[in-house]
This record gives structure tokens, C-alpha cells and sequence, in this order.
């Protein structure tokens, strides 16, 4: 690659008699933005366990930790921020309003805002001013061109990672490998306190919130991927790292989710030309397809992004032999940890298949018959514990991704059927079918044939008013000797 572009944007402004860099205006040194930025990361994250005891709603208690995130940022741009990082962060705080609105009201027209933002953003805050090349030359924008290419990066990768979000958990992972290569590039070439900032102040937030944000299951959702992706194109022009940000999040990340840009672009033109148009398929559902877990697929893209963003790294030539030991030293893990996760996949690969596996959920791959004799045979030879047997659909999947309780009761359960035409479509789409749906309330009602002739009691739980009743006198009716032992 004889001209691998690399965006570089030091700022230079007037700053008193100086006349220094911008990235140089900062409230003390790298020693006090470290010392802040781990404070905060601390203080927020025993704030947030504080809260964990005293709220028991957690939808309450992951709003407050939301607005407790956005708040510790808003606090240390105050506080170690130069006037161009306040800007970056207040618009991110205000994208993520945005966000909100997105949410309680979905419109296309939302995408203006996010547009007028990007503007003000590029205008007043980091902006690219120069492009450089790797054999030396440079070629410098215009104020016009150099709003514009601004402004597109702040308005597109807000769109970019909110296609990442689709995929519940990777954003997050992303984010920290991004925020830890941008870290690492930093000081290796000692560039702009400000990015230092930014990025470290970035980790520290991770850090603090993983244990909330780092759930595989769980997505960021509108305003949160909104405002961390601001953060990420602002650190990106910020500091010497773009090349970095470009491969692992721009780049390498749409490719994954679009499969790639090309093959969006033939999904798009199948549409008008051809009679079976070409699906806009993605690598984690290709990886599903093929029997890999929603966790595992999610290391793995996060190790893709990683291994090609070192080698963007080397690509871009570091002056310094010690970069070029680090970059390498990690290029060699990341592909150490493609090759075992592929490795390990091909070993469990078949029996995968006969158990799919779908966000952390395992189904079962039974019939109606198996199921019920199954269940008999639970019920002949009962363990120390009551057995659970679920039944879900497509909205009872989603739950699942956004219910950290129940996920975890699904993943506990003995045996999970798959219940609603939806599913079924679903893991066949992801080349992952299933013999039969065995609906729910058929399931029972069979389950009470049996109990009736092999003369067990049932109790009906759950409903309202006197609906779990009602069911318990259709089914006597129905199968005359169903012993009842109680209905709630």
C-alpha cells in the first residue's frame, strides 16, 4: 500500500503569547488528567454500587447510572478540559438528549439534529485541517472542505455504531478495545494531552460501568451510542490515532455489519433489478448460522477489530522501534486469539447444531412427542430441585436480551421449547432449524392429558382475575379425573 492515508488534525491555535498547539491548553499536566480521570472512574463506580442496594427497579437504577456517566463527564471536561474538549463533550451530552427524544418519539427527521450538532461540533470544536501521507506529503483543506469532512465523520459515525448496537453487547467490547488502542498509540508517540484525556477519561467510565455495560446481552441503546460515539470521532481527530479509529470502528466495524459496504451496495441494487434480491447479511449472523454462540461471536468480531487495527498500525510505519514491538506484540495476540476461537469452534461445532444456540439461549431441538416424554420422564424421576420447562417466541427472545433475570431463568431451564412461527423462521434464517414448533398451550394441554390418565395433580399458576381457574375447569371438563391442586 504504497499511500495508506492516514488523517492527522493537530489544532493549531493562538493561545495567549504561546501561540502553542491547543491540545497543550490543559488544566495541569499527564500526571493530574491520570490522577482525575482515575478518581472519577472510582468514585463512579462505588456511587453506582451504592445505588445497586438501594434501588430495586433496575430500570431506575441503570437510568440513574446513565445520568451518573453523562455527569461524570460533563464534570471532568469542566474541570482538566480545554475550551475545544468541552465543546466535543457538551455536544455528545446533547446528542445523547437527542437520543432520548429518538426513542420516545422515532422520526427520520431526528437525523437533522444529529446533523446541526456535527456542524456546530466541527465548526467550534476538533476539526480535520490536513491530510498526510506515508512517504511525507501533505495536502491541506480549505475552511470550507475542512467543516465538511468534519461535520460527515460526527454525523456518520453516530449512524455507524448505532448499526453496531443492533447486535446486543458489541458495542461495549469495541469501545474498550478502540478507547485501549487509542490509549496505548497516544503514548507511544506522546501527542495532544487532550486526546490523552479524552481517551483515559473514556477507560476509566468503561471501567467503572462494566459490570452494567459489559453484559453480552444487553444493548447500549439510542442516546448512550450516540454520545460515546461522539466521544470517539472527537478523540480520533483529537490525537494521532485516527488511522486506528478508521480500521477498528469505521471501517472494519460497517464492513461487518453491512458485509461490507460492496456487498450493501449489491443488496441495494438486487432490490430494483433482480427477482430474488441478495439479502444484506452480516458476519454475526453468519457466525451464528454456523453454530457459534452469541458471546463467542461477540469476542470474536471484537478480535477482528483489534488484529486489523494493529495492522493498520504497523502499516502507518511508527517512528519509534519500541511502537513497532508493542504494535507487533499485539498483532501476534490478536491472531493467537482468532486462531483458538476458531479452532474451538470447529471442535463443537456439530453439536451445536443439534442444540441452537441464540443469545446465550439454549433451545431444544425436539418434537411435540420428545418434549411430552421428556416431561414425563422429569416428572417419574424427579431431582432434589423442581424442573423448569420454557416456551418462547420471537418477543419472549427479546425479553431475554433485555431482562438479565429471566435470560438467566431461560438459561437454567431443563428444557426450552420453541413457541411462535417468528422463532422458527428466525433459526431457520440463521441456518439453524428446528424440527417442529411445539407451542406453549398445546404443550400443556397435552401435559394435562397425561396427568389426568396417569393420575398426577396439577396447580395453574399465573394470569389474572380468575383466568388460571377458569383454565383448571375447561381442562376437568376436558379430561374428566384431572386431579386439580389449585389455581392462582
Amino acid at each position: 500500500m504504497s499511500r495508506c492515508l492516514r488523517l492527522l488534525s493537530p489544532i493549531w491555535v493562538g493561545s495567549g503569547r504561546s501561540g502553542a498547539p491547543e491540545g497543550s491548553m490543559v488544566v495541569g499536566g499527564y500526571t493530574e488528567i491520570a490522577a482525575g480521570c482515575a478518581g472519577a472512574g472510582l468514585l463512579c463506580f462505588f456511587v453506582q454500587k451504592l445505588v445497586r442496594r438501594l434501588l430495586d427497579d433496575s430500570r431506575q437504577y441503570h437510568y440513574f447510572c446513565n445520568l451518573l456517566l453523562a455527569g461524570f463527564w460533563l464534570l471532568l471536561a469542566l474541570w482538566l478540559g480545554a475550551p475545544t474538549t468541552r465543546w466535543l463533550v457538551g455536544a455528545a451530552f446533547c446528542t445523547g438528549i437527542v437520543g432520548i427524544g429518538e426513542v420516545l418519539m422515532p422520526r427520520r427527521l431526528w437525523l437533522l439534529p444529529y446533523l446541526l450538532l456535527a456542524l456546530l461540533c466541527a465548526r467550534f470544536g476538533p476539526s480535520i485541517v490536513f491530510i498526510s501521507f506515508t512517504d511525507g506529503e501533505f495536502v491541506y483543506l480549505s475552511p470550507t472542505l475542512s467543516l465538511l469532512v468534519t461535520t460527515s465523520w460526527f454525523f456518520l459515525l453516530p449512524l455507524v455504531v448505532r448499526r453496531m448496537d443492533s447486535v446486543p453487547g458489541l458495542v461495549h467490547n469495541v469501545l474498550i478495545v478502540t478507547f485501549a488502542l487509542m490509549l496505548m498509540a497516544i503514548l507511544l508517540t506522546g501527542y495532544n494531552p487532550q486526546a490523552f484525556f479524552i481517551v483515559l477519561a473514556g477507560l476509566s467510565l468503561l471501567g467503572a460501568s462494566w459490570e452494567r455495560l459489559g453484559d453480552v446481552f444487553r444493548q447500549l441503546g439510542r442516546p448512550l451510542s450516540a454520545f460515546w460515539s461522539f466521544l470517539m470521532a472527537g478523540a480520533s481527530i483529537l490525537g494521532v490515532s485516527k488511522g486506528i479509529v478508521f480500521s477498528s470502528t469505521f471501517f472494519v466495524s460497517l464492513g461487518f455489519f453491512a458485509i461490507p459496504l460492496v456487498e450493501a451496495t449489491v443488496h441495494w441494487a438486487s432490490l430494483f433489478m433482480a427477482e430474488r434480491p441478495h439479502g444484506a447479511d452480516s458476519l454475526y449472523q453468519g457466525m451464528l448460522r454456523r453454530g457459534m454462540g452469541h458471546s463467542e461471536a461477540i469476542r470474536f468480531i471484537t478480535a477482528v477489530c483489534a488484529f486489523l487495527s494493529v495492522v493498520t498500525a504497523l502499516l502507518q510505519s511508527l517512528s519509534s522501534e519500541v511502537a513497532w514491538v508493542w504494535w507487533g506484540t499485539m498483532a501476534l495476540l490478536g491472531g493467537g486469539l482468532l486462531l483458538s476461537l476458531i479452532l474451538a469452534r470447529r471442535a463443537r461445532m456439530p453439536a451445536l447444531h443439534e442444540k441452537p444456540r441464540l443469545w446465550g439461549v439454549t433451545i431444544d431441538n425436539v418434537s411435540m412427542n420428545y418434549a411430552l416424554a421428556r416431561a414425563r420422564g422429569m416428572i417419574l424421576s424427579p431431582k432434589e430441585r423442581a424442573q423448569l420447562v420454557a416456551t418462547v417466541n420471537a418477543l419472549g427472545m427479546e425479553e431475554a436480551v433485555r431482562n438479565r433475570t429471566y435470560h438467566g431463568a431461560l438459561a437454567r431451564a431443563s428444557m426450552v421449547l420453541s413457541d411462535g412461527v417468528g422463532l422458527l423462521w428466525g433459526l431457520r434464517f440463521l441456518g439453524m432449524p428446528i424440527q417442529e414448533r411445539v407451542a406453549g398451550i398445546d404443550f400443556a394441554e397435552h401435559l394435562c392429558r397425561i396427568a389426568a390418565a396417569e393420575g398426577w395433580s396439577v396447580y395453574f399458576l399465573g394470569a389474572r382475575g380468575d383466568t388460571a381457574q377458569a383454565c383448571a375447569d375447561e381442562m376437568t371438563r376436558r379430561y374428566p379425573g384431572l386431579q386439580i391442586a389449585g389455581a392462582r
